[in-house]
């Protein structure tokens, strides 16, 4: 824990934003390349995270999950493949970190969220966004 932003007395931590500043959205953030899709899957966490709950709690069903997964997976695909894309001859291409970083958080929570049904649509998601990938840059 970093001890500059605990609370000495209680050692409970504290918020380390200064009073009376509003907390950016990542979207907001200077040097966002992509603002519109980085909007979009926070909102595809959002997704993620309700169905978690609703998974959670008995309240989903397994069929329905694996669509919803796969549904959320193929607007990532899109997402990913259609504005961050870097293409150059003779080499794979090259998806922006700031949208990658989004792929990365969505295979850990997946797997742990969503057990066995997340590890399938997963897979079929890293199928999907590779077989994107290599469609694009082959017209190119």
């Amino acid at each position: 824990m970093n001890t500059q932003n605990v609370n000495v007395k209680t050692a409970t931590p504290e918020h380390s934003e200064r009073y009376g500043e509003e907390q950016l959205e990542p979207w907001e953030k200077a040097g966002v390349k992509n603002p519109l899709a980085v909007r979009a899957l926070e909102m595809e966490f959002t997704y993620l995270e309700d169905m978690s709950e609703a998974y959670a709690e008995n309240i989903m069903h397994d069929d329905a999950l694996e669509e919803a997964l796969y549904e959320i997976f193929r607007r990532m695909t899109e997402l990913a493949a259609g504005c961050s894309v870097v293409y150059r001859k003779d080499e794979m291409p090259k998806v922006d970190y700031e949208i990658m970083q989004y792929w990365v958080k969505a295979q850990r929570c997946t797997r742990e969220w969503f057990g066995e049904i997340g590890e399938r649509a997963w897979e079929h998601a890293q199928y999907r966004l590779a077989l994107t990938l290599r469609v694009e840059n082959s017209y190119r």
